[in-house]
């Protein structure tokens, strides 16, 4: 499989703690059935599968019973649960500056395909969660647990009252409703159409109390640092991740890529090929790749994958995929 992204310790170091704390329950059981070793939380520098976080969090729900388990497991993330964006955010000037930073650096956190977008409309900024890739979407747990970190990071910056303007998840309350307005501290609507978060433009532009532009830059050169350290094929992970989003487009020639990267065609020829690849053995691993994926999502239909995929039509989807795995579409699904 291309794509194994991969999420900080720190996540299932919240798990552990609010299984423990909050719901008496030992995490060690909890850890395996989702395939966790939970000896890597005290492992400096430790990542899990972020596949296998996502069963964690499933497996956690299962374990308690609990809908709004992720709410209460976020409320206990801590500055440095996220490496060195975990202090930057703390010493940014204000909070904008920190979400600034999140959507830049989220990687630390979590290697999964998704954006972050802050945006300003009127008088409010709205954070939205983009995922790029229907092969990779979090667990509604996981989705609630980052949201309440936000939150949680927010009130560790200014006060223990600070609360977003409202929130918006794409998944059903569950019969929780009650307990997310407490956790969040303001409205929250469900089945939205994409998620996100609202706050009062103001409340991001107070100055924060550990304002200090330079330990954010010393912090902000230290997640770059660690995130080359992640991935020594970046110019080429770049290019990947662009080629999920503009495949369903049509729109993905090397010069397009090239341009959406700001470089010359000649400058990202240079580097993939500094990293040991080309433009298309990228565009056809991907493609191969993440054709197995989406095949194996039953909820997605074959016509659906073509298009995710750029073909013009199932039929020649069809025939690509045989080439690539010696089977049709369909016996590999079954």
């Amino acid at each position: 499989m291309l794509f194994e992204p991969t999420t900080l310790t720190s996540a299932a170091r919240v798990v552990a703690e609010t299984l423990e704390s909050h719901y008496a329950t030992d995490p060690r059981p909890v850890f395996a059935t989702a395939g966790l070793d939970y000896a890597q939380l005290d492992a400096a520098g430790a990542r899990y599968p972020w596949r296998g976080m996502q069963a964690l969090w499933q497996a956690a729900v299962e374990v308690t019973g609990d809908p709004a388990f992720g709410l209460y497991a976020g409320r206990r993330i801590r500055p440095t649960s996220f490496h060195a964006l975990g202090y930057s955010w703390l010493s940014s000037a204000t909070l904008l500056g920190s979400l600034q930073r999140l959507c830049r650096y989220y990687r630390v956190i979590s290697t999964v395909p998704m954006q972050l977008s802050l945006e300003s409309q009127g008088n409010t900024h709205v954070l939205t969660e983009i995922m790029s890739d229907p092969a990779h979407v979090p667990t509604e747990t996981a989705v609630d647990a980052f949201i309440s970190a936000i939150v949680q990071m927010c009130r560790t910056a200014t006060d223990a009252h600070f609360a977003p303007a409202a929130v918006a998840v794409e998944h059903a309350d569950h019969g929780a409703a009650g307990d997310y307005i407490q956790v969040l501290g303001c409205p929250v609507h469900f089945s939205a159409d994409r998620t996100h978060i609202v706050f009062d433009s103001p409340s991001l532009e107070v100055t924060l109390p550990g304002d200090n532009t330079a330990l954010a830059r010393a912090n902000d050169k230290v997640a770059e640092h660690y995130l080359e350290s992640l991935d020594p094929h970046k110019v080429a992970s770049e290019v990947r991740e662009l080629l999920v989003s503009l495949l369903p487009s049509g729109r993905s020639s090397q010069a397009t890529i090239a341009g959406r990267m700001n470089r010359s065609l000649s400058t990202l020829q240079r580097q993939l090929q500094n990293e040991g690849m080309s433009y298309q053995s990228i565009r056809d691993e991907t493609r191969d790749s993440l054709a197995q994926e989406y095949v194996r999502e039953a909820n997605l239909s074959l016509s659906q994958i073509a298009y995710l995929l750029g073909f013009s039509d199932q039929s020649n989807f069809s025939r690509a995929f045989k080439r690539w795995t010696g089977q049709t579409p369909r016996e590999f699904r079954n």
